[in-house]
């Protein structure tokens, strides 16, 4: 019995400003039809959505490498999966490490800070709340009920007239990569306890947050920071660290994680440096 091929991921890590440019040759390459080809490559940076065998993963990379696209291929098993990450309402940034601790303050996880290699920052759109602004009253509910029995349509109530729109701001969240086991873990911004800043402790979660985002990035100097936290901490007006939901943040980490290996790989053989010293002895990737 024929024994089945490895599956790869195939992931584009750069945007492809002219997607019909590379119609024909990622079409031959990936064996899909011209269209689907040119919607996937408008989506990118991200992973290719169908799974692929070793052969047709070279031919795409080949083709992607000859016009100046980064990509890379992961065999599917040895996939980074950060899914689910671990949810966290009390840490701490020690000096020698971060700390993790349990409802009641007992420590939980610790890792020392050169184990930490990634912090994805964002704010995460959540839709604004309706409130009634004017309760029904009884006496329209009689008239409503009489009106029925007449067969006489309701008359609507209309949303705008009896209720308040609540505009609701974006929720900070940030997901900590450590490696070595590699464990995900997410802060939100609203369900941390920030007792450990102290001295510095704000009123608000809203101005703690910030705080407790920068000591990760500063103790965290060999973690890769990805442009979303910094736009975060440099900026709080800017979109650029605006996500639909937490999954399009892990997802994003996600792809900066691996974008974080391949760039120092990439590094490492410029400088005639062999990467396979310094890489994860389960991963294999065509690169």
């Amino acid at each position: 019995m024929p024994q089945a091929q490895a599956q790869y991921r195939v992931v584009i890590f750069d945007a492809i400003d002219d997607p019909p440019r590379l119609r024909e040759d990622v079409s031959a390459a990936a064996e899909v039809h011209p269209t689907d080809a040119v919607q996937w490559l408008a989506r990118a940076p991200g992973p290719w959505p169908r799974l692929v065998e070793q052969g047709v993963a070279r031919r795409l990379l080949d083709c992607l490498y000859k016009n100046g696209v980064a990509a890379e291929a992961w065999r599917v098993d040895l996939f980074p999966d950060l899914s689910p990450p671990r949810t966290i309402h009390r840490a701490a940034c020690l000096p020698e490490g971060f700390r993790v601790e349990g409802l009641r303050g007992e420590p939980t996880h610790y890792a020392p800070w050169d184990r930490i290699e990634l912090v994805c920052a964002g704010r995460i759109l959540t839709e604004d709340q309706f409130r009634d602004s004017h309760p029904s009253r009884w006496s329209s509910s009689v008239v409503s009920g009489i009106r029925a029995l007449a067969l006489m349509k309701p008359r609507p109530a209309y949303r705008a007239a009896r209720a308040t729109r609540i505009p609701r701001d974006p929720t900070g969240e940030v997901i900590i990569v450590r490696r070595d086991p590699r464990i995900a873990f997410r802060v939100i911004e609203s369900h941390m306890n920030y007792a450990y800043l102290g001295d510095r402790l704000r009123e608000t979660a809203s101005e703690n947050f910030p705080l407790f985002l920068a000591d990760l990035c500063a103790r965290a100097q060999e973690a890769y920071i990805t442009d979303s936290t910094r736009s975060l901490l440099e900026n709080a007006e800017s979109r650029d660290h605006e996500f639909a939901s937490s999954q399009e943040l892990l997802e994003h980490a996600t792809l900066r994680l691996l974008w974080s290996w391949y760039r120092r790989d990439r590094d490492a053989q410029t400088d005639g440096h062999d990467p396979n010293l310094d890489t994860d002895p389960d991963r294999e990737t065509l690169i």
